[in-house]
């Protein structure tokens, strides 16, 4: 026993006195890595047993301690969804948006939240400013599909055209675009604006 604890002394008196050691960012990294690998195979298994509340808070963490990472701050915000709590989805969307400032799926997971609750006059102008960017195809989508439904279809042909030039062989976009420009010219007649 006194041997132990004169051990103990002795690491405590040298590690006071020891230079700090610059931290291995490598290393770190790995740490946070293993961190998070171990936090998502927890939370599947949390899942698998329906084990929601626990899920959330996990994901709540996980959101806070890698604010930029896409596929956490979805997950929460969809659990959230699903489990009926649409304001803190909302919230973690918004801060998703806000941590990732100048990302072109920054504002994503908000936009795309009002778009499936038919919300489309809030949509434009999350998505607008990122087109530029080059952001996910479903960006270009959401943004397009909004502003027909607003009745908006000058901004919605263009902003399909401006994806088709990205993807050529994008049919159902193709498709999309020749339905506006019908509706441009009047031979589709424009449903009513949505709000």
């Amino acid at each position: 026993m006194k041997t132990r604890l004169l051990c103990l002394a002795a690491l405590t008196a040298l590690t006071a006195i020891a230079p700090a050691a610059k931290p291995d960012s490598q290393r770190l990294n790995a740490i946070w890595r293993h961190v998070y690998d171990r936090m998502e195979k927890q939370n599947d298994a949390w899942f698998d047993q329906g084990d929601f509340p626990r899920c959330i808070q996990s994901l709540r963490l996980m959101n806070s301690v890698f604010p930029t990472d896409y596929e956490s701050a979805t997950s929460l915000g969809w659990l959230l969804e699903s489990t009926e709590q649409y304001d803190e989805a909302l919230i973690a969307y918004i801060k998703f948006g806000k941590d990732n400032l100048g990302h072109p799926e920054g504002p994503y997971p908000e936009a795309n939240f009002y778009f499936m609750r038919r919300l489309y006059a809030k949509v434009p102008a999350l998505l607008e400013p990122t087109i530029k960017q080059k952001p996910h195809p479903n960006s270009y989508r959401i943004l397009a599909h909004s502003y027909e439904k607003l009745g908006l279809l000058a901004d919605s042909k263009r902003v399909w055209d401006t994806y088709i030039e990205l993807s050529p062989d994008d049919g159902a976009a193709k498709n999309n675009r020749a339905r506006v420009e019908k509706k441009i010219k009047g031979e589709i007649p424009p449903a009513p604006a949505a709000r």
